[in-house]
C-alpha cells in the first residue's frame, strides 16, 4: 500500500517516525505534498518518503498512489479529503474527521458514492489496551457498567491553530475526539443526549469544555476537556464505573496504565501492557503502528472501512461535537 501524504507537520512526522520503524514491506511512505512545498524535500529525507510533489493534484495524480493521509489543519480536512476521492484514492482523515456532522457526512456519502475506502485516523480505537478493557467488561471484572469518567485537562497552547475560529480550533475539536473516542469504543453509539458548559478564549474558541452523555439504559459519561490547563493543575484519566468496582485507564487515548479496582479502591488486577512503537523524539507518542495495520489489512481486503473505527462511530463523535458547539454558540467563518 503505498501512501501519499498531505502536510510535512506535527503529526505528519509523528506517524512517519513509527512507520519507519516499523518497516513493514505492505505498508510504503511513497510521497509527500505541502501547501508549503519547501518544507518537502527535508521532511522525505527526513523521515523516508520516496517522492516530493509540488501540489496535492500532483500526488493525487499519481497513479501509484493507493491512500492520501490527510495531515492539514482541521478546517482544510474536507477540501482535501473531496479532491482525494474525486481523484479515486483512498483516503485517511487526521482527527478530527471534520469540523461539523455535515461535513463528515458529505465526506462518508463521497466514499460510498466512489466506491471508496474512508477511515478516521482515530488512534485509541485500534490499540491493543482497547481490546484489554472491552474484555475484562465482557468478563464482568466490574459488574454491571452503570457510566464513566473521562478526563483530559492538558495545554496545548503553543499550537496557533487551537486557538483560532479560522482553523477550526477549540478544546472540542482538538481533545474531543480522544474522549469522544474513548466513549463510543466502550459505550456505543446509542447515545440520548448531550449537555455541557464552556469556558471561552477571548478569539472565541472553546478552552474548558464540561459535559455529560446520557445513554437510554441511564448510563452517563462525565466528560472534561482542556486545552489551556496550567502544568501543575493537568490530570488525564478515564475510570469506567460498575457495581463491583472500576476500570481505571492513566491516559484516556493510549494508556499505559490499567487497573480493575474494587469498590474500596484496592487493585485487584493489573493487566500487562503490550509494547508499542514509541516515537524517537517523543516517548509519549507511541503506538500509531497499529491504525496503520489496520488500513492496510482493510483496503487491501476489499472494505470501504475498519472494524475498529467504523463510518458510525466517526458521525456520532462528529454530531456531538456539532451539538456541544451549538450549545457553546462557537460558529466557525467557514461554516
Amino acid at each position: 500500500m503505498n501512501i501519499g501524504v498531505c502536510g510535512a507537520g506535527t503529526i505528519a512526522s509523528w506517524i512517519s517516525d513509527i512507520l519507519e520503524q516499523l518497516n513493514d514491506e505492505k505498508i510504503v511512505k511513497y510521497g509527500v505534498a505541502s501547501a508549503f512545498p519547501e518544507q518537502c524535500p527535508p521532511f522525505a529525507e527526513k523521515y523516508g518518503w520516496k517522492k516530493v510533489y509540488q501540489t496535492y493534484e500532483e500526488m493525487m495524480s499519481d497513479e501509484a498512489i493507493d491512500v492520501i493521509y490527510i495531515a492539514v489543519p482541521n478546517h482544510l480536512h474536507m477540501e482535501v479529503c473531496m479532491q482525494a476521492l474525486e481523484h479515486g484514492k483512498n483516503v485517511v482523515v487526521e482527527k478530527p474527521f471534520a469540523v461539523n456532522y455535515t461535513q463528515a457526512k458529505a465526506m462518508i456519502d463521497k466514499a460510498k458514492e466512489k466506491n471508496l475506502f474512508i477511515s478516521e485516523a482515530l488512534w485509541p480505537s485500534f490499540l491493543p489496551s482497547r481490546k484489554i478493557i472491552d474484555q475484562a467488561i465482557a468478563d464482568g471484572k466490574i459488574g454491571d457498567v452503570t457510566g464513566a469518567r473521562i478526563i483530559s485537562k492538558g495545554n496545548v497552547m503553543f499550537l496557533e491553530r487551537v486557538k483560532k475560529l479560522e482553523t477550526g480550533g477549540g478544546s472540542l475539536l482538538d481533545m474531543g475526539p480522544y474522549v469522544l473516542g474513548r466513549m463510543t469504543n466502550h459505550f456505543g453509539t446509542d447515545y440520548e443526549k448531550v449537555e455541557g458548559t464552556f469556558e471561552m478564549l477571548d478569539t472565541g474558541v472553546d478552552a474548558k469544555d464540561f459535559y455529560t452523555i446520557t445513554y437510554p439504559d441511564g448510563k452517563k459519561i462525565e466528560c472534561v476537556s482542556t486545552i489551556n490547563t496550567p502544568d501543575d493543575e493537568r490530570e488525564e484519566y478515564c475510570e469506567i464505573l460498575g457495581t463491583k468496582g472500576c476500570i481505571f485507564m492513566n491516559v484516556v487515548s493510549n494508556p499505559d496504565v490499567i487497573e480493575i479496582r474494587d469498590n474500596a479502591g484496592n487493585v485487584v488486577e493489573k493487566p500487562e501492557m503490550p509494547k508499542l512503537i514509541q516515537n524517537s523524539e517523543i516517548p509519549f507518542v507511541k503506538g500509531y503502528e497499529h491504525e496503520w495495520i489496520a488500513f492496510e489489512k482493510a483496503i487491501r481486503e476489499g472494505k470501504k472501512q475498519t472494524d475498529e473505527a467504523p463510518w458510525e462511530q466517526t458521525l456520532t463523535i462528529s454530531k456531538i461535537m456539532t451539538e456541544l458547539r451549538a450549545q457553546a454558540g462557537i460558529v466557525f467563518p467557514f461554516e
